[in-house]
């Protein structure tokens, strides 16, 4: 089913019911943030734009260190966690609300919540690298290992983007 008519969207903040957000991710994701978001639920906050019926998308904004980083998120993450770069993980839209902007709806509403902070994020589906660009992200970093395939994103508050070398 697609729904073709959004009338009312709100950005809502999920403080005690994370289950509701992780209960719409793929099952790998929920294995992956599941059992760790106690450790980390301090350091992340989860935001969904939801309607009056259900979650349409979301995603969790790290002020710190996200969890579970790979290697490549370690060594090419590190510089924009000093600069206090916030990191964006577990973006995900609802298959009912899919082509219909609702990511991008996503990222410019907490764009929007945090004007003056800049934010990093990693990617293993080359794919989703258009979708990133078009939001104002650039890619800054591509892993070498063509077994776990990641880029890294930047998108700077100022709009410029920038690769620390």
């Amino acid at each position: 089913m697609v729904v073709n008519k959004i009338d009312w969207v709100e950005l809502k903040v999920l403080k005690n019911e994370p289950d509701i957000f992780f209960r719409i991710l793929p099952e790998e994701w929920q294995k992956t943030i599941g059992p760790v978001w106690e450790d980390c639920k301090e350091n992340g906050c989860i935001y969904v734009l939801r309607n009056a019926a259900e979650i349409m998308a979301g995603g969790i904004v790290f002020i710190e260190e996200p969890p579970n980083r790979t290697q490549f998120e370690i060594e090419n993450g590190a510089p924009y966690l000093a600069l206090g770069y916030y990191y964006i993980g577990f973006l995900f839209v609802g298959p009912n609300y899919r082509n219909q902007s609702m990511g991008s709806k996503w990222l410019e509403a907490i764009k929007n919540k945090y004007p003056d902070r800049s934010f990093w994020l990693t990617i293993e589906e080359e794919g989703l690298r258009y979708f990133y660009e078009k939001n104002g992200f650039k890619c800054v970093a591509e892993s070498q290992d063509p077994s776990t395939p990641e880029w890294m994103f930047v998108y700077t508050s100022d709009q410029k983007g920038f690769k620390i070398v």
